[in-house]
């Protein structure tokens, strides 16, 4: 039986064709916490991973959301990388193509789309519980999605031993789940906006076929970013600076601001009381706020919804239906808004259910592959130019091979030739984006870079032409077929699947990094350390060391910043944890150890657990590198990072008793005692 899978960004929902309509499969109702417990929330599983905070072993779903202290999610995100801006000079001339992002769990870096099979996984495993078994699936991707997304997300279900059949897009699914429930054809326009991206599609239905012909989105815009809105706006009510929020503020209070923002969606909601962790008052939050505060991003939002219509030459009144999908489509302001743009009222929500008509419509198809659904017929059509990247003076020319929304499967061709005499290759540097704006501009994607080579390198350029063939297959998956046009010799002929900067395939290595993480589940990750850098946007994997005018990398000296900061203190005078307190003793280390580099550990728990006076000053330490939290701090979590710097271990314990699993802290200078003497620091 094939499946239709909606792996969103925030939350995943699977549904099945039952033979004459389709049902969703509650994959992880049983762990839904109560005060998430609202209708329609047991038909979604959470697409977040995290560690257990005490036996830190591996969870999914709604325990990794609401039962940890550091849940991950948005890993659909990352599928989707690409270079950052100050790599797109290197890429034009090196040929690198983007690296994948990391996702630390523990002291361990996992690959994304390793992360993203371990959810597909889970959510076969969910199925199973219902006593079915999925291996089969239509897997939805965003309609703007880039060929790294779509690659990595075929790969991942893949991975998890479920055959991708079809991937088609979020929105065309919405549109057949529609279209199945209530009968009817013509044209339709599309708003998805969910937890991390926004797409507006316009599709016609006739005789049947369901046929895209325009699509515009964002691919990071979303409920995600209304959580730090809501977040800038309590800081506000609360007396901080707003600007300064941080990747910790948002965390800290995550699943706070969510159950607000869910509450605020509800039309009958004019208020909602807010109250801070960290022993903060509590804020009432109203309607009015929350909507002045979203408002830009719903602005922006509407700019793809008009660039869409213009796309088509349509206005609205030539629209059949309106549908509105996603979580985020669902604030009562953002629906007011495409109302007002529009000129016309959209589709009741309960005639189009926005958490679950994605999955339905991707279960019907899956009906309509297997030929479960006579007289149906569903055309997906591309959302990016295909073109090549060429050197065009201060900027990369972009010549489009396959135009923006030609109907899958699509074809185009093109030739090359050596530039030169004597030249041994012909570089192909293939790119998806938009093909009227430069190939190095932020919006165009590097899909590959591919090498012909030259079978007669010392003879006429003429005689050394290429016919090459671009092919994208029902899923969107492009193939390029490359012959010599004099002799009729293939040069090349394979399927595109490499995102890593030395050509490696994207599944080589996953399933045995795979087979690793999901021995997590039952086997504690060590508290280990994550590397400064992972407070970005792209976690490098290692920790930064300061280098010295010799070249060589500077000692470090570990602290162990656990008692320090609440040094002195006991049950019966609970204050929260002091960084002036830690900030004396780091004094008094760096006087001793002058020549050395100080790296603290601290736990996220005493890291919630500051002042809020003082958040600014830890924020700025971790971003950096003076600082390295860690999900539970511990004495093993302490070795762990001193074992990986190499470095010395300050710290107010006794750790000798560690001797047998971390034999080098008994070595002569390894180790050095600190203790607090009325208003000083003394060593031992």
């Amino acid at each position: 039986m094939t499946y239709g899978i909606d792996f969103g960004t925030s939350n995943s929902v699977v549904a099945r064709w039952t033979g004459n309509g389709t049902e969703v499969i509650r994959l992880d109702s049983a762990g839904l916490p109560a005060e998430w417990n609202r209708p329609g929330f047991d038909e979604l599983f959470p697409s977040v991973v995290s560690l257990r905070d005490i036996q830190r072993t591996l969870c999914f779903g709604w325990s990794a959301k609401c039962e940890t202290a550091d849940p991950q999610d948005a890993v659909k995100r990352m599928l989707a990388s690409r270079p950052r801006a100050a790599d797109a000079e290197g890429y034009a001339s090196s040929g690198a193509v983007p690296e994948e992002h990391e996702l630390w769990l523990g002291d361990e870096p996992f690959r994304s789309t390793t992360v993203a099979a371990a959810l597909f996984d889970r959510m076969r495993a969910g199925v199973r519980r219902n006593l079915r078994e999925m291996d089969e699936a239509v897997v939805t991707v965003p309609a703007n999605a880039t060929g790294a997304a779509r690659y990595r997300t075929r790969a991942a279900a893949r991975l998890a031993d479920i055959k991708v059949k079809a991937l088609i897009n979020e929105p065309t699914a919405a549109a057949i789940s529609y279209a199945h429930d209530y009968p009817g054809e013509g044209c339709f326009l599309v708003f998805d906006w969910g937890g991390g991206t926004i797409d507006v599609t316009i599709l016609e239905h006739y005789d049947g076929i369901f046929d895209e012909v325009a699509s515009r989105g964002i691919t990071a815009l979303g409920g995600l970013e209304f959580d730090e809105e809501l977040v800038r706006l309590v800081l506000t009510k609360l007396g901080t600076d707003p600007g300064r929020l941080t990747r910790a503020d948002a965390r800290r209070w995550r699943r706070h601001v969510e159950l607000t923002k869910i509450a605020l969606s509800q039309p009958d909601t004019e208020e909602v009381l807010f109250e801070p962790l960290g022993g903060l008052p509590p804020v009432v939050i109203h309607r009015e706020e929350f909507e002045g505060a979203v408002e830009p991003l719903i602005r922006r939002a509407l700019v793809p919804l008009e660039e869409c219509l213009r796309d088509v030459g349509l206005s609205p009144d030539d629209l059949d239906a309106v549908l509105m999908i996603g979580g985020t489509s669902q604030i009562p302001l953002v629906r007011r808004e495409v109302e007002r743009v529009l000129g016309r009222e959209v589709v009741d929500a309960r005639l189009c259910n926005p958490m679950t008509a994605v999955a339905r419509g991707a279960a019907i198809t899956a009906a309509e592959i297997d030929g479960l659904i006579p007289d149906t017929t569903i055309s997906v059509a591309t959302s990016h130019d295909l073109g090549l990247s060429f050197e065009a003076g201060e900027r990369r020319g972009f010549a489009t091979v396959i135009p923006r929304y030609s109907t899958l499967p699509a074809r185009g061709s093109s030739s090359a030739m050596p530039a030169t005499r004597g030249a041994s290759r012909v570089v192909l540097e293939i790119v998806e984006g938009d093909g009227q704006r430069a190939a190095d501009d932020e919006r165009t994607f590097p899909l590959a870079r591919l090498e012909l080579r030259v079978p007669q390198p010392h003879g006429d350029p003429a005689g050394n032409v290429f016919d090459v063939d671009y092919h994208y297959d029902r899923s969107g998956i492009l193939k390029v077929h490359a012959r010599a046009r004099n002799s009729g010799t293939v040069i090349l002929n394979e399927e595109l699947d490499c995102f890593g900067p030395d050509g490696t395939p994207i599944a080589r290595g996953l399933d045995r990094e795979l087979e690793r993480l999901l021995r997590r589940m039952d086997e504690p990750l060590v508290n280990g350390t994550r590397p400064a850098a992972e407070k970005q946007e792209e976690p490098t994997g290692s920790l930064a060391f300061p280098e010295s005018e010799t070249g060589v990398s500077t000692p470090s000296l570990v602290v162990d910043g656990r008692r320090i900061v609440t040094a002195g203190r006991t049950a019966a005078s609970p204050r929260p944890p002091s960084l002036s307190l830690l900030g004396s003793a780091l004094k008094a280390v760096r006087q001793r150890y002058p020549e050395r580099r100080v790296v603290t550990v601290l736990g996220t728990d005493i890291v919630d657990a500051v002042e809020h006076e003082e958040q600014q000053l830890l924020d700025q330490a971790v971003a950096e590198g003076m600082i390295v939290t860690v999900p539970t701090a511990s004495p093993q979590a302490v070795l762990n990072v001193a074992q990986q710097l190499d470095a010395v271990v300050v710290s107010m314990d006794d750790l000798t008793r560690f001797r047998t699993p971390y034999p080098w802290i008994t070595e002569s200078g390894r180790f050095v005692k600190i203790a607090r003497v009325e208003w000083s620091w003394v060593f031992a």
